[in-house]
């Protein structure tokens, strides 16, 4: 299936609430491009795509629940992902990924430009016992998993991930292949979902400008003394 995602916008400040990501989703099925070349043809559906303003101090933080499966009948996978490890490769010009756990919620960030036919960055390895918080780069797949320190730890502290200053675009999605190897595909045996919130923080302020307002605040309280004198 050669689909494109729709988009949704998320300013400075802001929240996207429940966002759907099916078992089927692919980060790999971006711009248009199927996501599933390993196998299983039009198996798998597009990245969940969110889009931004390109700038720096773009900071995401994303918590993400609900269950998927690809080898039983009830799904039973969270978002930091399964037990078996996981060595999928890139397509589509973005990298692959690395790591202890198969079928969890991964992110890339991309600008407005198709980075198919261009060399993706190295792969990132991950430790979904022990994730943390990136600055990933442009088209890098990372791995997001639950949004929290620790695996499968409601109260783990929130990560927080960074998108390079050209990036305009985030993607969710899932990694899935052959064995949990190589390149990405077999995503139609997938069941279930995941429901993620993705929340950008405000743009903070420059530094000299609290001080400023509190200059002018300072200033206004002057002249109103000096009035009522």
């Amino acid at each position: 299936m050669n689909t494109t995602a729709s988009a949704s916008v998320v300013l400075p400040g802001g929240t996207l609430a429940d966002l759907a990501i099916a078992g089927t989703t692919s980060i790999y099925h971006v711009f248009g491009h199927a996501g599933n070349p390993g196998g299983d043809s039009g198996s798998d559906t597009p990245a969940i795509r969110i889009d931004f303003n390109a700038g720096a101090n773009n900071v995401f933080s994303i918590s993400a629940t609900g269950l998927v499966g690809c080898c039983s009948d009830s799904p039973n996978i969270t978002p930091d992902g399964g037990n078996s490890s996981a060595h999928i490769s890139g397509t589509n010009g973005l990298s692959g990924i690395l790591g202890n756990a198969q079928i969890a919620l991964v992110g890339v960030f991309t600008s407005e430009i198709d980075p198919f036919g261009s060399v993706a960055p190295v792969s990132l390895s991950f430790d979904a016992a022990n994730p943390i918080s990136l600055s990933p780069l442009l088209a890098q797949v990372f791995y997001i998993g639950d949004g929290k320190s620790g695996k499968n730890n409601p109260s783990g502290t929130a990560l927080t991930f960074t998108a390079p200053t050209n990036a305009s675009r985030l993607y969710l999605g899932l990694t899935d292949g052959w064995a949990f190897n190589g390149l990405p595909g077999y995503y139609g045996d997938n069941r279930g979902a995941f429901t993620a919130n993705v929340s950008l923080a405000p743009v903070p302020l420059p530094a000299a400008l609290p001080l400023m307002l509190t200059g002018l605040g300072a200033l206004g309280l002057a002249s109103r003394r000096k009035q009522e004198a």
